[in-house]
């Protein structure tokens, strides 16, 4: 009679192992997927804001030409800063109550409450002219002082000196996302 041999159980031992290793494995996959899908929604989200962005540059620069071809490059308003002022820590004028900045959203129609996360875009500009006062825009010596950012001798009217105006964007996104853009234009100080 042949006496039965014990089973050590290696086999259990390694199937079990197996079964770990290819259970770590899944996770990693898993979550490296999950990432990727996270990526993408993030990369979505500011390839819109870049593009809700654009709309209020393009806006922006129509306000611009408006002032420019009116002469009101002196008066105010929420979405208009004649001069140069201090600015906050992002480098963003604290003139600026973005409260009272017209808002759109990311299509340009106009919203009634910027504040209000619909889970939409808030896309809301200021435009604020390089000049460090405000200088009569008919004198072409003040203009030059306070607001010419490349002199030239050929700039001996309004309408051939350069004024830049800068154009900050922002645009608030699904989830409480905030980008900010920014962007120099240049043009004549009247038409």
């Amino acid at each position: 009679m042949k006496r039965a041999r014990r089973q050590e159980g290696m086999v259990l031992i390694a199937v079990l192992l197996a079964l770990v290793i290819t259970l770590l494995a899944g996770m990693g996959v898993m979550r490296a997927v999950r990432n990727g899908n996270v990526m993408a929604g993030n990369f979505a989200f500011r390839q819109t804001a870049v593009q809700a962005s654009d709309r209020a540059l393009e806006n922006a620069m129509s306000e611009i030409a408006n002032r420019i071809a009116g002469g009101t490059g002196n008066t105010g308003s929420s979405r208009y800063l004649a001069t140069i002022g201090a600015v906050n820590a992002l480098g963003v004028p604290t003139a600026i109550d973005w409260t009272t900045v017209s808002c759109t959203d990311e299509k340009g129609a106009v919203l009634a409450d910027c504040a209000a996360d619909n889970g939409g875009y808030r896309v809301q500009y200021v435009v604020e002219r390089r000049c460090l006062s405000s200088p009569d825009l008919t004198v072409v010596t003040q203009i030059r002082a306070q607001c010419e950012y490349e002199p030239r001798a050929s700039s001996i009217s309004p309408t051939t000196i350069s004024l830049r105006y800068r154009v900050l964007v922002r645009v608030r996104g699904p989830r409480g996302t905030e980008n900010w853009f920014e962007a120099m234009v240049s043009g004549p100080a009247t038409t």
